[in-house]
């Protein structure tokens, strides 16, 4: 990716993550690009790409919007999570390599320590590449691909109804318990792709995300409330 793009994506995702747009609200080519100093072709480019990942979707000739969100379509997409991410893991645990091993070490103790510092937006960052990195050592680019198209689109829910990235949250909630807990999860993970068991590594990672899933459910429905308080939404 051009380092134009580059930043494009960066701040994008930065304001998604932080808020500045709610479900159902338009990103608009022009005013991206004269609000980030970059021309159209950049920001062109980055939209789509995060329409592929499935963080935007299109309307036609409308454009891309932050997709609406839902009780229904959260269920759904964590679902496919669960069953894609499961099948992922499973054939990780088969096919693993020392150097898959040892970068999924580094990461476990990478977003440990993301997580005590309260650093919201590289913690977010690990723990893609946490569940990316998996998704590819399984060694089937259809698994990988349909992965990585679901995993960005949770990705919206967790953004949104997590209370760990709630803009200015205090430190009660920077240090979430289940945050750690996500923590210890992704080390169970990692622990059974090591020892090359497919099945304790797929049930690891079903039940992790099941868990991720349970404790967002319940806010779903407040969706509406995002709009118009974006940076007070708790």
């Amino acid at each position: 990716m051009k380092r134009a793009e580059e930043l494009a994506y960066e701040s994008i995702i930065e304001m998604i993550l932080s808020r500045s747009y709610a479900p159902g609200d338009r990103l608009v080519e022009s005013e991206l690009a004269e609000l980030l100093n970059l021309s159209r072709t950049p920001i062109r480019n980055v939209l789509r790409k995060l329409a592929a990942e499935g963080l935007l979707e299109v309307r036609g000739n409308k454009g891309c919007y932050i997709p609406q969100l839902s009780p229904e379509d959260m269920a759904m997409v964590f679902k496919a999570r669960a069953h894609l991410e499961g099948k992922a893991a499973m054939e990780a645990a088969y096919c693993r390599t020392e150097h898959d091993i040892d970068t999924l070490k580094e990461l476990l103790a990478k977003e440990k320590n993301k997580y005590e510092e309260g650093d919201k937006k590289e913690y977010a960052a690990v723990n893609d590449q946490f569940h990316l990195l998996i998704a590819s050592m399984c060694g089937n680019k259809y698994i990988e691909k349909f992965t990585r198209q679901v995993f960005w689109r949770s990705g919206l829910y967790i953004f949104y109804f997590d209370r760990f990235y709630v803009p200015s949250a205090p430190d009660e909630v920077l240090r979430d318990s289940s945050k750690s807990i996500s923590c210890i999860q992704h080390a169970e993970i990692v622990n059974a792709i090591i020892i090359g068991d497919g099945n304790l590594a797929e049930n690891a990672i079903r039940s992790h995300i099941y868990s991720t899933y349970s404790k967002m459910v319940n806010r779903v429905p407040y969706v509406g409330h995002i709009v118009g308080i974006n940076h007070n939404f708790v």
